[in-house]
């Protein structure tokens, strides 16, 4: 979980440096299993979602037969970390069962997080059930990896991964972040 609060930590100091973008063209990793990067259809999500009732109680963003999907998961933990409220759910053995992080976000500028993302040798930018999500891991997706819900221009939520060695083959991390934020996108249409 070390490796993981870094990688909250990186993203979240990045999220807080978005009004200075280094430029340049992302590019397509290679050797990442087919993780690719596309434009979304529209600059705003216009989903109509709301993460309102979720900021004050992260773990209720997943119901419990939701969570049980996770795995073999440690009752959901409310901390504060660098994207705001999150529930922390580490896996019961930290080598047989990945943990999860689910960040409520509020009034961070979305854009400056994508633009952030995009630097990440794994950058993936797609709609799932109509909703931009954005999916990106600082190495190569094989044990970490964190996907995006842009709820509106400055609200999101995102779910993070620390793979275990024993899911690793089974459980491909960016897949499962975004499984899970198809779960939330769910809750949150209501």
């Amino acid at each position: 979980m070390t490796a993981l609060l870094t990688a909250v930590l990186t993203f979240g100091a990045l999220v807080g440096c978005t009004g200075n973008s280094t430029g340049g063209t992302p590019t397509t990793p290679s050797g990442t299993g087919g993780q690719t990067s596309s434009t979304p259809t529209s600059d705003e999500s216009p989903s109509g979602l709301s993460i309102a009732k979720y900021v004050s109680n992260p773990c209720s963003i997943l119901k419990p037969d939701q969570v049980a999907t996770l795995g073999s998961v440690k009752q959901g933990v409310v901390e504060t970390k660098a994207l705001g409220p999150v529930c922390v759910w580490d896996g019961a053995d930290p080598i047989k069962n990945s943990g999860y992080d689910v960040s409520v976000t509020e009034n961070k500028d979305f854009e400056g997080m994508v633009g952030q993302a995009k630097q990440n040798p794994v950058f993936v930018d797609k709609q799932i059930d109509g909703v931009r999500v954005v999916s990106s891991d600082g190495t190569d997706g094989a044990m970490y990896c964190l996907t995006s819900i842009q709820v509106s221009k400055t609200d999101s939520v995102t779910v993070q991964i620390a793979g275990a060695a024993d899911e690793r083959a089974t459980k491909k991390p960016c897949p499962e972040t975004e499984r899970v934020a198809q779960l939330i996108i769910t809750n949150l249409k209501g």
